[in-house]
């Protein structure tokens, strides 16, 4: 859920909980893909009702994770949302000890993969987009012998290709031809299938 931006990073059970719910992630996702929205285009985009989609917000919004974007109105009873800068980060370490938050976060790590992995499935079977950005769309993964320290300098060599791509996401006004592009990055462990150490 952590994105490299100039935001304040939040860590607490509290936090945890705001989150802690399929759905909400869901709409976390929606919303920082469109930017700016309304709850009924987010209701369209994760297929729930706008009642229940309107609670979820506002559980977000209570807990700062997302914040009214009234410029964006035309009238009163548009209600517009767009994320704040403030994001939910945590080492899975400070949450070892306390059953409930290592719970909680289980459960947004699983949620957060199955949302990320739905937005690939649907990229992949969609026919909206042209050659050239069939073409610059890229999936990679392998695997790497690493000690912990070199996972942890990777992450942050990656992270730092991130920022610099962030930084030119936010020229204004946006180019011709920009589209909001989603990554997805994940290095972690695997149990080798076999005792070889080679």
């Amino acid at each position: 859920m952590s994105d490299k931006e100039t935001t304040k990073g939040v860590e607490s059970i509290t936090a945890l909980k705001a989150f802690a719910h399929p759905l909400r992630i869901r709409l976390y996702y929606a919303l920082r893909n469109a930017k700016v929205a309304t709850v009924s285009y987010l209701a369209d985009a994760v297929e729930a009702p706008v009642a229940q989609v309107s609670y979820h917000l506002r559980q977000l919004h209570q807990h700062g994770f997302i914040e009214p974007a009234p410029q964006h109105a035309k009238d009163a009873r548009e209600r517009w949302w767009q994320l704040s800068n403030q994001r939910l980060r945590w080492h899975a370490s400070s949450v070892l000890d306390e059953p409930e938050a290592a719970s909680m976060a289980t459960m947004i790590r699983n949620s957060a993969v199955s949302e990320q992995y739905r937005l690939i499935g649907e990229f992949n079977e969609s026919a909206e987009w042209d050659t050239g950005w069939l073409d610059a769309a890229f999936m990679a993964d392998g695997t790497l012998d690493l000690t912990r320290a070199e996972l942890t300098e990777m992450h942050a060599e990656l992270m730092a290709v991130v920022d610099r791509y962030t930084a030119l996401s936010k020229r204004q006004p946006a180019l011709p031809g920009v589209e909001r592009v989603m990554y997805v990055l994940h290095g972690f462990p695997v149990r080798r299938t076999t005792d070889d150490t080679a």
